[in-house]
């Protein structure tokens, strides 16, 4: 009875490692399946994301020239921003020399001129006349003076 009973234990613990076995290369099954499946996606997304790669280097180099183009008209722009800058400052010290220079001869000239015909050194300094002051042309006339 004893070896009966023995024997159904070693039948029923083949059984049970069939049994395992089987699930065992089941699930292997499955997980070759699952790999097969993600090879395949990997392949499709490498396909699409390759000529995506590309399409970006040239579009990066595209990038890369038309900011080097910019990069040369800003530098072209900031020596024209340069150059004019040393001009208007060249043409400011001229103009204002001849400013100057001219407004000296003038007012040498009004004084040479106020001089040779007869008029006061002083027409700067005020004369007061009762309790106003006034300039020398502006003086009233008194009665009797003119006429």
């Amino acid at each position: 009875m004893l070896e009966v009973f023995v024997e159904l234990a070693k039948g029923a613990l083949f059984v049970a490692l069939a049994v395992a076995f089987l699930v065992l290369a089941w699930m292997f099954l499955r997980l070759a399946r699952i790999f097969s499946t993600t090879e395949e996606t990997i392949k499709e997304v490498s396909e699409q994301v390759v000529p995506l790669l590309g399409k970006t280097h040239v579009t990066v180099d595209n990038i890369n020239s038309q900011l080097s183009q910019l990069d040369d008209a800003v530098g072209d722009v900031a020596d024209i921003t340069g150059e004019l800058d040393q001009t208007t400052a060249v043409i400011t010290r001229g103009v204002r020399g001849g400013v100057i220079k001219v407004s000296s001869a003038t007012a040498g000239l009004s004084k040479g001129l106020s001089a040779f015909f007869g008029g006061s050194d002083d027409r700067t300094k005020d004369r007061p006349v009762g309790d106003r002051t006034l300039e020398p042309e502006s003086a009233p006339e008194t009665p009797g003076e003119g006429t």
